[in-house]
């Protein structure tokens, strides 16, 4: 019996040693850079998928932090392309969701996007719409923020364009829902306040 075990481990350890040689692989489940949730113009929350199709997609949205949970949704649903260079666009709403506290996600959205002030007494709103900007597809997150295409990733990276119609406020909306991850990235700081304002509404 003695034997018979150690043959067999032998035959195991073989096997692992030279998996590579007889086409077996393992593969992790995912190979993309690990980065922290939060950076330099950056604020990640949690994402579950609700209804992906190709004309709509909706996430459930959490954010932890500090004992407090801020909960929200947002769906979009693309347009198609048009232009020279080919743009692709889309269209969408951040939903509210009731019980939500994001009296943290607010102050640290602050930081991210360089507002001067987190807004005070704001009316709560049952939706805010916006228009996006499809920038990329199959990304990965640098960990300074930005996204690069190789080794590809699983990051959409989206420009939203929300409040005055006429002259809208501008911000990063990123998603990868292999990850379960979303964000909110900064574009330009004299929006930080303008933002702020509109997703105080639904967050």
């Amino acid at each position: 019996m003695r034997k018979l075990v150690l043959c067999l481990a032998a035959l195991l350890l073989a096997l692992g040693i030279g998996c590579k040689g007889i086409g077996i692989a393992f593969v992790e489940q995912n190979s993309e850079p690990a980065v922290s949730d939060s950076g330099n113009g950056y604020l990640m929350f949690d994402l579950q998928p609700l209804e992906i199709t190709a004309a709509r997609q909706s996430y459930d949205c959490v954010f932890k932090a500090e004992g407090k949970i801020a909960r929200f949704q947002f769906e979009v649903s693309p347009r198609t392309r048009s232009g020279d260079p080919t743009i692709d666009s889309a269209f969408g709403k951040i939903v509210a969701v009731p019980g939500s506290d994001a009296s943290v996600l607010l102050q640290k959205l602050q930081k991210t996007l360089e507002a001067k002030s987190v807004p005070l007494n704001t009316k709560r709103v049952a939706e805010i719409p916006f228009a996006a900007v499809i920038l990329g597809t199959d990304n990965s997150h640098a960990k300074d923020g930005g996204f690069f295409a190789k080794p590809p990733g699983h990051w959409t990276t989206m420009k939203i364009f929300i409040g005055k119609s006429e002259n809208p406020a501008e911000l990063f909306l990123n998603i990868n829902p292999v990850l379960h991850k979303g964000e909110f990235s900064i574009k330009d700081a004299e929006y930080g306040d303008d933002i702020l304002k509109e997703l105080a509404k639904v967050l």
